[in-house]
């Protein structure tokens, strides 16, 4: 037991012996699949963080044993829970958008604060790193808001030293719910930014992730404005909380079978591209 009176267990025969009901599944990407077959078969429910692998090694095998078991499971994408998304969700269903633009820009030295950067596993293509898997929350949100991401297309590469194998930056251009859609990724800006622009006829609307706010622009000039409330970490707490009140619910959002669909049109995607 560790100095939070959590009990540690370091076997695979503990986690049978201990038959726990849920397993978070929270290792580096490339030991996700792996782990989470491990796990189902000691009959546990599933919280994957995302994404859910590296490639799609195993994935069916892990799928059969989900729905043979009828298991419940989530992969968390937690920005579906930012207080801008779960905004625009709501607008997008009174109004119908012409084309939309989603920006995520970092730099991924400042991500880990006391750890070598180039050892983490966001630097590494065998362990899962690069934009497009650890900053696939924009192509999620984007399927979450505008509907089934139909088809990817676009371009992504190393162009800078803070990965070692990683594509550092990528220009996706996706088809979401017949609506053309801009996802542009990197994590070598020294600018940080998340947000995404929505045209409308007649109205632009760009919610800003970072700082909580939706802006409205007519004739480009700001029409409206609006601060939500925001604490930081809430979306990690709201997602929780969602999960473990529909423990028991087959129609979790974003389960397993549900996210895989998605998974397997990033992975196809990514590929066929890579160089």
């Amino acid at each position: 037991t560790n100095n939070l009176g959590i009990k540690e267990i370091y076997s695979w025969d503990q986690v049978k012996n201990l038959q726990p009901d849920i397993a978070f599944i929270t290792n580096p990407t490339f030991l996700h699949i792996e782990t989470a077959i491990k796990c189902v078969e000691s009959e546990c429910k599933l919280f994957i963080e995302k994404p859910i692998g590296r490639d799609l090694k195993n994935l069916d095998k892990l799928l059969d044993i989900v729905k043979g078991k009828k298991l419940i499971t989530y992969v968390a994408y937690n920005l579906r829970f930012n207080p801008v998304i779960k905004k625009l969700k709501e607008y997008l269903k009174r109004q119908k958008p012409l084309y939309a633009r989603a920006v995520c820009t970092s730099y991924l030295p400042s991500w880990r604060s006391n750890t070598d950067y180039l050892k983490s596993y966001s630097a590494n293509v065998a362990m899962g790193g690069g934009v497009i898997l650890d900053l696939s929350h924009e192509i999620d949100y984007v399927n979450y808001l505008f509907g089934a991401i139909e088809k990817i297309a676009g371009n992504f590469a190393k162009v800078s030293n803070v990965t070692v194998d990683a594509e550092d930056y990528a220009d996706l251009l996706v088809i979401s719910g017949s609506i053309p859609i801009n996802i542009h990724l990197n994590f070598l800006s020294q600018q940080r930014q998340r947000y995404i622009q929505i045209d409308f006829a007649g109205l632009t609307i760009v919610g800003d992730l970072i700082n909580a706010e939706i802006k409205e622009y007519e004739g480009e000039m700001v029409k409206h404005s609006v601060k939500l409330e925001y604490e930081g970490g809430q979306e990690y707490k709201e997602q929780l909380k969602y999960f473990f009140t529909n423990i028991n619910n087959p129609r979790m959002m974003n389960n397993l079978v549900e996210a895989s669909v998605l998974y397997k049109k990033i992975i196809d995607f990514k590929e066929k591209n890579e160089n």
